[in-house]
């Protein structure tokens, strides 16, 4: 059974919501963007390290699209 501990929704369109799942003994958090979902589960300390090494990856694959984009527009002035 899980039990809700909170629920957020960002005005970017970002919803988090914390939960328990009290028959497993773990907490679950789940983030969702759009039709984007993440699922981290365990303690909170390793929800805290999955998430960061969630986002550092999103943001790095950001980086590297802008990066790209940017690439092309210099050779397409060329």
């Amino acid at each position: 059974m899980k039990k809700l501990i909170e629920k957020i929704k960002t005005d970017k369109g970002i919803s988090i919501t914390l939960e328990l799942d009290t028959e497993r003994n773990i907490y679950i958090m789940t983030v969702e963007k759009d039709n984007e979902k993440a699922v981290f589960e365990g303690n909170i300390s390793e929800i805290q390290e999955k998430a960061k090494k969630y986002f550092v990856k999103s943001l790095k694959n950001i980086k590297n699209k802008i990066e790209i984009s940017i690439l092309e527009e210099l050779f397409n002035r060329s």
